[in-house]
């Protein structure tokens, strides 16, 4: 039997890309029942001989480490596993002579960090927390992220886990009563630690609606608990065929982890809102459909080694604001490097940023018939048009707009710069867009808080949305902005972010390429912008 096991696991993993990590002819039969159990022995063995082969076996410790891993360790064994900075503070000051120093007790978290021994992020909101017995963390997961099968029988608890396997949302309320005789959270300070460590984990999802003040969200959404498949049209080629520009990743490996993609699918959540259908989220297994400003739907939709995106107008493509469509591509490009650094890097082992570009490749394309036709960006980049397999001849020009122009004319010697009733406008999501990408991120941060955002703001943005990249944060600073100025019942302008400017490099055209970027646009978009300016 254990011949013929071996042997099918062999045939099963024969192609596989990691072949070489898997021992395919160390197969073990153990019996749970027997604590003697000889083959349980010979797996122990094993594994302490693969733990020995790893760089940090028998790397030198300093000898001031010892008696608080100790401690550590006694703490554990009182089935006490997650406590405070402050106790470890404490426990560490019985150590005398051998105490650490604040800058020691940091480095030797970090280390215990690196190696799985107990986890810390030195992070504003859950550096006040560490788990010092990791697995803790899969046990708490197993209250809600969880098969079927294992539901527990009480009636309300089993009610909770259904809705969030069918709508893929869960309460806060009823997070906390799954949780309430969990013995590993013993209050509620370590509670709210735990849901503000998912949230950074991109396991629980605060939706958009919640972006402005993360902290009184009270509803999450839980995309590896969503079974529900997309819909036959969830790509409405027949109707959306005109409409609709489309974005694809092909990784190098050959599929996407489902850890992975779920990854992506949250922190895209985190930015815009789900697109609600007959009182539904248009949320699926590895898809989903998502709300983009001035009428433009994100279809997002994850399978083998693709990412599929695609952007539709409700009345053309060339509706498509060229700065919407390179900022969904700058934010889901930095979101999957970050996604991709930090899955690689957890196979252990150093990982060099500049690799990141051998992991994927980007294809544009444009619906043609009932599916997509693809080009590699780079091909693209410099043919004017190309001829796909159904023998139909396709512009390069739309596609284009899919990454950002950033060289920009000067001014004139006529111009004068905008007028001050150009300037009274309230800046759209485009302009901001545009005013962030002018920006190098130290200046930046002088621009926001000469619009009067208070530093310790910006850095909760930062924290929150660290997965985008710096360009992300900037537009989404900036909307935060504007957003909070209007709750103030205040009317932020253009002539606002324009004043900024001004002090900031005493340029009084700064603007001008910011507001007349929507003029390059198609007719169809400067109509559509003078009847919006009309209603404000």
């Amino acid at each position: 039997m254990r011949k013929e096991f071996t042997s099918d696991l062999k045939q099963t993993f024969f192609n596989h890309k990691k072949k070489n990590h898997i021992h395919l002819d160390m197969v073990y039969f153990i019996n749970g029942t027997d604590k003697n159990d000889k083959e349980l022995q010979h797996m122990t063995d094993r594994v302490v001989t693969f733990a020995m082969k790893q760089p940090s076996w028998g790397q030198p410790r300093p000898m001031q480490w010892v008696p608080l891993e100790l401690q550590i360790s006694n703490i554990r064994m009182q089935n006490v596993y997650i406590i405070t900075k402050d106790d470890l503070r404490n426990v560490n000051k019985l150590n005398n002579d051998l105490a650490l120093t604040g800058p020691q007790l940091d480095d030797f978290l970090l280390f215990q960090h690196s190696l799985g021994k107990l986890m810390h992020y030195n992070i504003r909101g859950l550096d006040n927390f560490i788990i010092i017995h990791p697995p803790v963390l899969v046990n708490i997961l197993r209250s809600f992220v969880t098969d079927e099968m294992f539901f527990p029988n009480e009636g309300c608890l089993e009610s909770i886990l259904k809705t969030l396997t069918e709508t893929g949302k869960i309460y806060k309320t009823d997070l906390l009563k799954l949780w309430e005789r969990n013995e590993y959270m013993l209050n509620d300070a370590i509670k709210e630690f735990v849901i503000e460590l998912l949230v950074y984990l991109n396991i629980l999802i605060i939706p958009e609606t919640y972006r402005y003040n993360r902290f009184t969200a009270e509803l999450f959404i839980v995309p590896s608990m969503i079974k529900t498949i997309k819909p036959s049209n969830f790509i409405d080629f027949e109707n959306q065929r005109e409409k609709t520009i489309c974005l694809k990743y092909v990784l190098s490996q050959q599929s996407i982890p489902s850890s992975l993609a779920y990854t992506i699918i949250g922190t895209t959540l985190n930015v815009w809102p789900l697109k609600e259908k007959e009182n539904m989220s248009c949320i699926y297994h590895k898809a989903a459909i998502l709300n983009v400003v001035d009428d433009n739907e994100l279809r997002l939709w994850i399978e083998d080694d693709m990412i599929e995106l695609y952007i539709t107008n409700q009345t053309s493509i060339f509706a498509i604001s060229p700065d919407i469509l390179a900022s969904i591509q700058e934010c889901l490009t930095r979101n999957l490097e970050s996604t991709l650094e930090f899955y690689y890097k957890s196979f252990g082992g150093q990982f060099k940023h500049s690799k990141l570009a051998e992991l994927f490749s980007m294809k544009v394309g444009i619906p043609c018939g009932n599916s997509v036709c693809y080009i590699s960006l780079e091909k693209a980049k410099t043919v004017d048009s190309w001829k796909c397999e159904n023998n139909e001849e396709h512009s390069t020009s739309s596609l284009l707009n899919w990454i950002f122009n950033r060289v920009t004319d000067p001014c004139k010697p006529e111009c004068k710069g905008k007028t001050n009733k150009e300037l009274g406008i309230l800046p759209s999501d485009k302009h901001l867009v545009r005013v962030g990408k002018y920006f190098e991120y130290d200046s930046f941060e002088d621009l926001i808080i000469r619009l009067g955002m208070k530093k310790l703001t910006l850095q909760n943005i930062e924290d929150r949305y660290h997965n985008f990249g710096r360009g992300g944060i900037k537009s989404i600073a900036l909307i935060q902005w504007r957003e909070s100025k209007l709750a103030a019942k205040e009317k932020p302008t253009l002539k606002s972010l324009s004043d900024a400017m001004v002090t900031m490099e005493s340029d009084n055209h700064l603007m001008c390429q910011r507001v007349a970027a929507h003029k390059e646009e198609s007719p169809l978009q400067s109509i559509n912008e003078k009847d919006n300016h009309a209603d404000d």
